[in-house]
């Protein structure tokens, strides 16, 4: 199973504008930022930070070993160095996402954090945010150019606070720079990722993934070969963002043989082996926002085979198409599926 958590909360923090609030950017960095006029040895003191928080707690109802992606989509990313390391940590103290943007003049508004603040009224214990070492995530750039998206495992972080045993209150993540590299003139990156603020669909988020897959048979058979045809039974045109379904599958021969008799031609239905997955697309962006992996497997009951679908972290009035991957035995095929469907709100 897979659903996605949509950010509550982001914010960037700059240590060359410590007073400047970011809240309503539509992008998050991370990395170096020095002003125009500075000197290169500026770096060593220019540190961007990101901070970002999700509604996460213990009444979520999440399995407890259910794992945790972040998700980021990157706007731009200049002079990353391979093999670099970017940091996720717990924030330890509360903040406030605040409602300036980087290019404001250091009069506007004050609300939100900043470098040396946590919120309009409370500093940071320590200047650049409050945060804990342990546990932390990390994600490393192996390869350069670097992906368009990160998705990054910080389940050790976020997997006490839904199954109730973290020590800490849950405040969001911290995405950093090494110490290493914050404190030097020589590392210049800079990544941009979109904000929740974005108006595009590129928004962070949380994925929350666990295996929960039912194989029950009955009397169905087995397909006989890559040589079938599968629609959707009950697959509505629209669906209200949250909701959860289950999408029947009729899985039968395309071109069956005459039969001059009163048996109906269609009359074999198979199920789709256990390795089947199912990966939903952003059509028009054609984003794929899902796996083929166990925790997107396609399920089996007496009647048939069936996708369960949750469209929470869907975005509204937008449209989605399904793909399926098929392994039977030593073969992989994906059967032709061009079946969308819309997610509206509940209005």
């Amino acid at each position: 199973m897979r659903t996605y958590l949509k950010s509550t909360q982001d914010a960037s923090i700059y240590q060359r504008t410590p007073l400047v609030n970011s809240g309503l950017d539509e992008i998050l960095e991370v990395g170096k930022y020095v002003k125009v006029t500075d000197q290169s040895v500026a770096y060593a003191s220019g540190s961007v930070r990101a901070l970002i928080t999700f509604d996460v707690n213990s009444t979520l109802g999440y399995p407890s070993e259910s794992k945790y992606y972040l998700n980021l989509y990157i706007a731009d990313a200049k002079f990353i160095n391979r093999y670099q390391e970017l940091k996720v940590y717990p924030v330890s103290s509360s903040w406030v996402e605040g409602s300036g943007y980087t290019s404001q003049d250091n009069t506007n508004a004050k609300d939100g954090a900043t470098w040396y603040s946590s919120s309009r009224d409370d500093l940071w214990t320590t200047a650049g945010g409050d945060y804990i070492s342990s546990p932390s995530a990390s994600y490393k750039f192996n390869d350069i150019p670097i992906s368009s998206t990160l998705r990054i495992e910080v389940t050790d972080i976020v997997r006490p606070v839904v199954n109730g045993t973290n020590t800490i209150p849950w405040n969001g993540l911290m995405l950093k720079f090494e110490n290493a590299d914050e404190i030097s003139d020589g590392v210049k990156g800079n990544i941009k990722f979109f904000s929740g603020n974005t108006h595009t669909v590129f928004e962070p988020t949380l994925e929350v993934v666990w295996s929960n897959q039912s194989f029950t048979t009955g009397s169905l058979k087995p397909i006989p070969n890559a040589n079938v045809a599968i629609t959707p039974k009950n697959l509505k045109e629209a669906y209200t963002q949250g909701e959860i379904d289950k999408i029947y599958l009729v899985v039968r021969d395309p071109y069956p043989d005459k039969r001059f008799d009163s048996v109906q031609r269609y009359r074999n239905q198979y199920y789709l082996p256990s390795s089947s997955y199912f990966r939903l697309r952003d059509q028009a962006a054609d984003i794929v926002l899902s796996r083929f992996d166990q925790y997107s497997a396609i399920n089996c009951d007496a009647t048939g085979s069936y996708i369960t679908l949750d469209t929470t972290g869907l975005n509204i009035n937008r449209y989605y198409s399904l793909d399926i991957k098929v392994q039977r035995n030593d073969l992989v095929f994906f059967p032709e599926f061009n079946y969308t469907f819309k997610v509206d709100n509940d209005e």
